[in-house]
């Protein structure tokens, strides 16, 4: 029991010294005046998430591509986005991706894993970041697609399967270009599967940053089903497009 107290002291002492603040407006943190048990852990504050561009549930699915086209293997391919590409998301994701703050993408990757539907016919065998290649994620210290990934997993008890698609060959940033084709010329022929993975028949969840053309998902899923996966969905933080059935 004493060592249970003492424990509970210093943890209170740690709080005291060193309090939590919300990582995007930097107030401290007050469980009950300014956020919960949950948004505690979250690191963010009440008033900063109530900012968080959500989309309405009705709103989040999409097809993957922006602009189809005839011959395209998977037309069907869908793509669930949970924020609009705005303030305060955009931010978090810009500074995760080109400054290193980890811990922004933490945040979103937990708020996604709560979000995502559960209810689905099938069951998932897996959760895969897109990936990033051995330059650029040596340059980031971390694939942003994975952080992401780890909170979905985590919420829906799906293994996190890093490893299984591999970018074989460096590309430049997608942001480089504004027509889809020359998107999908970029990315084309960019993933392989590791052979060590036999993917036959899963149920893939594909999950990266932000969904613009979808060149760069459309290319990774369409590996996966040359591989024999079954079914590919993608997940995404954010979109900058709206919704087609409006």
């Amino acid at each position: 029991m004493r060592r249970t107290e003492l424990k509970q002291d210093l943890l209170t002492s740690v709080h005291f010294l060193f309090p939590s603040v919300c990582m995007l407006c930097g107030r401290v943190l007050v469980k009950g005046r300014n956020c919960g048990e949950e948004l505690l852990k979250l690191q963010v504050c009440s008033s900063c998430l109530s900012q968080f561009p959500v989309r309405l549930s009705t709103e989040r699915w999409f097809p993957c591509l922006s602009d189809p086209f005839e011959e395209d293997p998977i037309p069907d391919m869908s793509v669930w986005a949970l924020f609009h590409y705005e303030t305060p998301v955009s931010t978090l994701l810009r500074r995760m991706k080109f400054h290193s703050k980890k811990y922004c993408g933490s945040l979103i990757g937990e708020l996604i894993g709560r979000e995502f539907p559960t209810e689905v016919p099938f069951r998932w065998d897996a959760v895969i970041p897109v990936p990033l290649s051995e330059k650029r994620r040596e340059e980031r210290g971390f694939n942003q697609a994975e952080v992401l990934a780890k909170g979905l997993s985590e919420h829906l008890g799906v293994p996190l399967c890093n490893n299984v698609i591999r970018k074989i060959r460096h590309t430049k940033q997608q942001s480089r270009f504004t027509e889809p084709a020359q998107r999908t010329g970029n990315v084309k022929g960019a993933f392989a599967v590791d052979e060590k993975w036999d993917i036959t028949g899963w149920n893939i969840l594909l999950v990266d940053d932000i969904l613009t053309t979808g060149a760069t998902m459309h290319e990774a899923a369409k590996i996966l089903y040359e591989n024999g996966a079954c079914r590919v969905f993608g997940a995404v933080a954010a979109t900058h497009r709206e919704n087609d059935e409006e």
